[in-house]
């Protein structure tokens, strides 16, 4: 004897399985935003600490007296220098396969 199937109940079943899914995927997305966020706010804190540093060496301190006061210079951002493209200083030598050509006289 066949089983008669339930449409309906399979797809609510199925709906709250991926409305399950759906939401860990909407936190994680809330997540990601937040911490996008926080990194946008550090690199302003940081850019602002920057300035401030350079408009008390500007007001006349010295690197060497704010130290001594117990304030740290700025971090310096690592620079990222593009890299230059390999240049092939020696011609190819001919490949060993390769029939030589006469040239005419």
């Amino acid at each position: 004897m066949a089983t008669s199937l339930d449409a309906q109940k399979i797809e609510a079943a199925l709906r709250q399985r991926l409305d399950a899914r759906m939401d860990s995927v909407r936190a994680l997305v809330r997540s990601r935003q937040e911490l996008d966020d926080a990194k946008a706010a550090l690199k302003a804190a940081e850019d602002e600490d920057v300035r401030r540093w350079n408009a008390a060496l500007i007001a006349g301190w010295t690197p060497e007296e704010l130290r001594a006061a117990g304030l740290t210079e700025p971090e310096k951002k690592a620079r990222v220098r593009k890299r230059a493209t390999r240049r092939n200083t020696t011609e190819q030598a001919p490949s060993p396969d390769a029939v030589p050509v006469a040239q005419p006289a």
